[in-house]
């Protein structure tokens, strides 16, 4: 086998690597800590620290992965935004490159509607693309249960002029990245939509110019 292929077929495994990330990362990670605080009811303290060390052992290879995504952001030589949760960061980057770093807000992950009818939202982990680019006359429909989490009066309207602010990115998937409309049940500085992320306005017009549909968005 030459060189040339062994490096092929080292990305092919990164690639996939990476990939396993963005469809069963925080699906397992939340499977394993809801499942471990419903069995630890009634556990015997040797059967608590196994417990701890099964979970222990799944952190650290969502630590790994995570890993694997910071590594492919910085090789990839286009055009991208690189989003780190823990640190509640962005970056326009292009490889090594950071063209842009900023603050963002993060939205919570939480158990998110009313009963009968709810779900978990999170932010992603893992790559996506951007798959809209809104302007401050576009419009976007919120998901329903924004409306009861704000504590507000559910209306049959989900969508208006403005209500993602001045300019807003939906990716793959949907999540939204937007900033603080003036209209809207988004408009309020204190709340930031659960499984979204919140960007301020002079930085989104900064990076904006530099946005096209498909380009990469790494969640890490």
């Amino acid at each position: 086998m030459t060189r040339i292929s062994r490096s092929s077929l080292l990305l092919v495994l990164l690639l996939g690597a990476t990939l396993v990330v963005d469809g069963v990362l925080l699906w397992r990670r939340q499977r394993y800590l809801d499942e471990a605080a419903r069995l630890r009811v009634g556990m015997s303290a040797l059967e608590s620290k196994r417990a701890d060390a099964i979970l222990s052992a799944e952190a650290d290879q969502s630590g790994l992965m995570l890993q694997l995504l910071r590594q492919q952001a910085a090789g990839d030589d286009a055009i991208h935004l690189a989003i780190n949760t823990d640190s509640s960061s962005v970056a326009l980057e292009s490889g090594l490159a950071q063209l842009r770093v900023f603050h963002v807000d993060i939205g919570p992950e939480r158990r998110v509607g009313v009963a009968a009818d709810t779900l978990r939202v999170t932010v992603p982990r893992g790559t996506r693309s951007v798959e809209n680019i809104l302007s401050a006359t576009d419009t976007f429909e919120l998901p329903a249960w924004l409306w009861s989490d704000r504590g507000l009066p559910i209306t049959a309207e989900r969508r208006g002029v403005g209500w993602t602010g001045p300019g807003a990115i939906v990716t793959s998937g949907g999540t939204l990245i937007y900033s603080i409309p003036t209209s809207g049940p988004l408009a309020d500085s204190s709340y930031v939509m659960p499984g979204a992320i919140r960007v301020a306005v002079a930085d989104l017009e900064a990076i904006r110019g530099s946005l096209a549909r498909g380009m990469k968005v790494y969640f890490f």
